[in-house]
């Protein structure tokens, strides 16, 4: 008895000591951080992350969130209890230059690790570089302002030719030229035409090139042309009001223009709402006042809201007019 003691002593220690069977779903990484090494500008990354479930019920993958610059392709919902899932990830390096760092935020119904933390790691190479490689323009309508110069080169191809160069935009202007006395550099020259229409700048320079490895470097161009007439907020909203009495709503119109501007006249093709012109800095600032009258019938209405100015370049802007009489 006291030898079937000792043997079973030490075997009853190792089950003790054991770990047991994790109750619930246990999400694990396999490998939360990934380094593909050097890839060349514009070309995706793939990577194929896998996520097992040590668990003893389901794992659910209930949402997966990339940061900029990363897409995730696909990725499996639902990992069975001892099973292994995969979260297919795509990092587009067209925006990027030299080493970076892209995470993706895999959150799981597992409750000791509802959140996951999966990244890859590259080093972005460019045989064809733009300094500075951006170009950002923020201007009112009408106003000039200083064109980009960009220096374009390839350390590996003193001879580098540049064939052309294309812009995405009518309004701005691309062109190019060797440097004098630097071989294989050369000079993007974008400008910007005052007639440019209001709103954002997003696209590509695209300059062209012998480089046997990178026929074309894109230049990211970005930025805003502003209006000269601006009206805050954009649409007069009136949301969901009762009208046992008159209800008034603000707008603040400001020229950002050089020249003064007046702002003339306010019409509204609602009937049942008023506008009033009130100065608060004659030629540069002015609130336009709304009153919403007792009468309107309930329901939802939608107009414009015309505001007329001195301005050549913006004689007239429109406003969005909406609401809900309860």
């Amino acid at each position: 008895m006291m030898r079937f003691m000792r043997h079973a002593l030490p075997i009853l220690l190792l089950l003790a000591a054991a770990p047991a069977a994790a109750a619930g779903p246990q999400a694990v990484a396999d490998q939360p951080v990934v380094d593909v090494g050097d890839v060349r500008r514009g070309e995706a990354v793939r990577h194929t992350f896998f996520i097992r479930n040590r668990g003893d019920a389901p794992l659910l993958l209930t949402e997966v969130k990339p940061t900029c610059g990363c897409t995730v392709a696909e990725y499996d919902r639902t990992i069975a209890a001892g099973g292994r899932g995969q979260v297919a990830a795509v990092v587009e390096t067209e925006s990027f230059s030299g080493p970076i760092a892209k995470a993706i935020t895999v959150f799981t119904n597992d409750p000791g690790n509802p959140r996951i933390s999966l990244v890859v790691k590259a080093n972005v190479r460019q045989p064809v570089t733009a300094r500075p490689g951006y170009a950002r323009f923020v201007t009112v309508q009408g106003k000039r302002v200083e064109p980009s110069t960009q220096v374009v080169a390839a350390a590996d191809r003193p001879e580098l030719q540049v064939i052309g160069v294309r812009s995405p935009y009518p309004f701005v202007t691309a062109s190019h030229r060797r440097l004098e006395g630097e071989a294989g550099r050369w000079e993007v020259r974008l400008e910007l035409d005052p007639g440019a229409p209001a709103g954002p700048l997003a696209d590509y320079v695209v300059v062209r090139t012998d480089h046997p490895e990178q026929p074309e470097l894109r230049i990211p161009v970005s930025g805003l042309v502003r209006p000269v007439i601006a009206v805050t907020p954009r649409v007069a909203d009136f949301g969901r009001r009762e009208l046992a009495e008159a209800q008034t709503k603000s707008l603040e119109v400001e020229n950002l223009g050089e020249a003064l501007v007046e702002l003339t006249e306010v019409q509204s093709d609602v009937e049942g709402v008023e506008a009033e012109i009130e100065p608060v800095e004659d030629g540069r600032r002015y609130r336009v006042r709304l009153t919403l009258l007792p009468g309107l019938p309930k329901g939802e209405f939608e107009g414009v809201l015309t505001l007329r100015t001195s301005s050549e370049r913006q004689p007239e802007v429109q406003v969005p007019l909406r609401g809900t009489v309860l």
